[in-house]
């Protein structure tokens, strides 16, 4: 069975994430490779994750790659290259030397790091003018535990990221999450995979759903997965189940008072099942049926809407796999989410999505995505908003320890049931420099700008970013 990496669609009918959109999620992550289409409800690390819950795909033909300490490709010696894969990424590839070799413990391996970031944004407040600036220091720890098992797999993760501004310290931020997954390997053809996350974060400024408290609205996401897949030939059966508990915390307002966020308090239900077939080696085509529901904890919300809702979707996608190199999948279908409140018309529509990736070297990965999702807001009057998202990104391997990278993307929002339209775009650039297998450095820019018929959630935003990883 063939294992194409595509690049992640984000959930249809449900928001991954209430605090912002697939396509902000770009403004706070360089992009990476990500998950498949047929995989939507794994737990998203960020919108852009590698999927590893299929077997590798078969090997590729190699090509040589020149060491980092090789004076230049055509004199260096035969030790002085490796080989090193097509059908591997440049994001997803070893490399022994400066990977972390973590702390073995028993029968798991123990990976602590902790991250530094010193960080300019020219617009904290994402506003459209009379913008302010400022300073962000962030530290972020990280601990991850793994399993080293031959059958199974059992991981466990926890993590925080402090930001202090230097002069609005009104927007500091501690956000933290811990987290367990596991696999059981029942047989061969039948992995059953369960997980549970819990994150505490707050909501970015440029978020739509934003209230524009004096401080960040901070949220609670409790998270419970389990998911079952069964092969019968050349036939694959994947069942998954997402519970998604959302409760966020009430901000003080500017001119007195406190901002109610008790009405976006919610459970969101979501379940899928895909079935695909392996036409032939490296083509398979699937079909995915997914139902979920929204329950909010207010009847009504601030506004006197009724935001209980109930959607379906279904889709048909074929993914190829040519020899590691080109992997892509494309896939298309219909939406649709019912409102429990008659000021709410359903909202229904086509929902599709085209992911590449494209290893042009053994040192270049381009990847690019083109998806149309149904998203959940509780922007005043509005039911939701269709949200569709291109995006292109390039890495780079200048040397075996520098990795450069370069991304762009454009998200349209069309909202149903109010006459607002956003557009937004993303672009950036950055440069990993792998020191040794206990240090790297970063160094980022991001510019993301939106422009919406409500001109007063027009803004520009500039950031630049420099990280300072250490690992064990």
């Amino acid at each position: 069975m063939m294992m194409p990496v595509m690049i992640g669609v984000g959930a249809s009918l449900l928001a991954l994430e209430p605090a912002r959109a697939a396509s902000d999620d770009l403004l706070l992550n360089i992009p990476a490779e990500t998950a498949s289409a047929k995989d939507e409800t794994s737990p998203p690390k960020s919108m852009l994750t590698i999927d590893t819950s299929t077997p590798s795909p078969p090997k590729a033909h190699a090509v040589l790659l020149a060491d980092a300490s090789t004076p230049a490709a055509g004199t260096a010696s035969n030790g002085s290259y490796q080989e090193v894969p097509r059908d591997v990424t440049v994001r997803e590839r070893a490399r022994p030397e400066v990977d972390p070799l973590g702390i073995h413990l028993g029968s798991f391996y123990a990976y602590p790091s902790v991250r530094t970031t010193e960080i300019y944004n020219d617009n904290i407040f994402a506003t459209p003018s009379h913008t302010d600036g400022d300073f962000i220091t962030q530290v972020a720890p990280e601990l991850s535990l793994e399993s080293n098992w031959n059958n199974h797999a059992l991981n466990f993760d926890a993590g925080a990221a402090a930001g202090y501004y230097a002069t609005h310290s009104g927007e500091d931020y501690v956000d933290y999450h811990f987290g367990t997954d596991g696999r059981l390997d029942l047989t061969r053809d039948n992995q059953l995979t369960g997980a549970f996350t819990y994150r505490h974060e707050h909501e970015d400024r440029a978020s739509p759903d934003d209230r524009q408290g004096k401080d960040p609205t901070e949220y609670d996401l409790f998270r419970t997965e389990i998911g079952d897949q069964n092969r019968f030939g050349r036939f694959t059966v994947k069942l998954d189940a997402r519970l998604d508990r959302y409760n966020y915390f009430d901000v003080d307002a500017f001119g007195g008072g406190k901002i109610n966020n008790d009405d976006r308090d919610r459970l969101a239900a979501l379940g899928s099942a895909t079935v695909s077939y392996e036409i032939v080696p490296d083509y398979e085509a699937y079909v995915r049926v997914a139902y979920n529901r929204q329950n909010y904890d207010s009847h009504l919300d601030n506004d006197g809407f009724d935001r209980d809702s109930q959607g379906f979707e279904t889709v048909a996608g074929l993914a190829i796999d040519l020899g590691g190199v080109t992997r892509a999948d494309l896939f298309a279908g219909y939406q649709s989410q019912y409102y429990q409140d008659s000021a709410f018309d359903t909202v229904a529509g086509p929902s599709f999505g085209a992911s590449l990736t494209w290893n042009v070297t053994g040192i270049t990965t381009v990847t690019a995505t083109l998806t149309r999702t149904l998203q959940e807001t509780t922007t005043p009057g509005a039911a939701g908003y269709f949200s569709t998202d291109a995006i292109l990104n390039i890495d780079h391997e200048l040397l075996r320890n520098l990795i450069l990278n370069l991304y762009g993307g454009y998200s349209n929002r069309d909202y149903e049931g109010i006459s607002r339209n956003d557009d937004v775009w993303i672009a950036g650039a950055g440069a990993e420099y792998l020191m040794n297998r206990y240090m790297s450095l970063d160094a980022k820019y991001r510019f993301d700008s939106r422009r919406s018929s409500d001109g007063s959630d027009d803004y520009d935003r500039n950031m630049i970013l420099l990280s300072l990883d250490l690992k064990l």
